[in-house]
């Protein structure tokens, strides 16, 4: 639905995707303009679980929209019961954000603030539906986690959130048939992504040591020009595209 940040262009909108195995869907990050983007694909009404990398508004902040389309008392069938949403349980204040009537706000465990887990294995595991859902707990300002989704046949797409190279981002895309990653800068602008964001280049190292098949970068300043990007990742990793606003990508 989205592949901006901080903030979308015109007619663009921020973090957002809608992640379908068999009849589960989840919906993986819920940034500026994603609600409405998701309804030209599919119906409110099919949305029970969300899941955020991380409590930064450039990736929740249409979820505190969607809140209010959870019905609990039924009289709408277009519109969920019950939302169930699963982030990292820190900045408090911004994790209390997201209870309301007919939501469910779960802090994921291990992704808090003085919690370390083994980044060479995920911090949490749970199964939602017929997909096997892991968290791996990454560097960012904000305590985020990258989130490997497997099918039943064995099937792998793995998200990055937002995440400077580390241990937890390599151990979750390890050998991912889809790896969706953040290029949040070109290599003149490294010193400002070196903070908790990669380059083109670095998502492109990433995908090559961590051995996955197919590159998908996002989370694209709008004023870039999105060949230069792309450019500068090939040179570390072929295999890769810019995600497209809208676009369907099957593993």
């Amino acid at each position: 639905m989205g592949k901006y940040s901080p903030f979308p262009p015109a007619g663009g909108a921020c973090s957002g995707y809608w992640v379908i195995s068999g009849a589960t869907g989840i919906l993986l990050e819920c940034g500026p303009g994603v609600v409405s983007r998701l309804q030209q694909h599919v119906p409110l009404s099919q949305v029970s679980t969300v899941i955020l990398s991380h409590l930064h508004f450039d990736h929740i902040s249409d979820f505190l929209a969607l809140r209010y389309a959870a019905n609990p008392d039924g009289r709408y069938r277009q519109l969920p019961p019950r939302i169930t949403v699963y982030a990292p349980p820190e900045p408090s204040q911004n994790f209390s954000m997201l209870s309301y009537k007919g939501v469910d706000a779960v802090a994921v465990p291990g992704l808090g603030i003085n919690e370390t887990p083994d980044a060479s294995f995920p911090a949490y595991e749970m199964t939602i539906g017929d997909i096997k859902v892991s968290f791996f707990k990454v560097e960012h300002p904000y305590p985020g986690c990258a989130v490997r989704f497997e099918d039943p046949d064995g099937k792998v797409f793995t998200y990055s959130g937002d995440t400077r190279p580390c241990r937890g981002l390599y151990s979750a895309a390890k050998g991912a048939d889809l790896f969706l990653c953040e290029a949040s800068a070109l290599e003149e602008d490294a010193e400002f992504a070196s903070a908790g964001h990669m380059t083109a280049v670095q998502a492109g190292e990433v995908a090559r040591e961590a051995g996955v098949k197919r590159l998908l970068l996002t989370h694209i300043w709008p004023f870039y020009d999105e060949r230069r990007l792309l450019a500068e990742c090939r040179t570390s990793f072929d295999s890769c595209e810019i995600v497209g606003e809208g676009r369907r990508y099957s593993v």
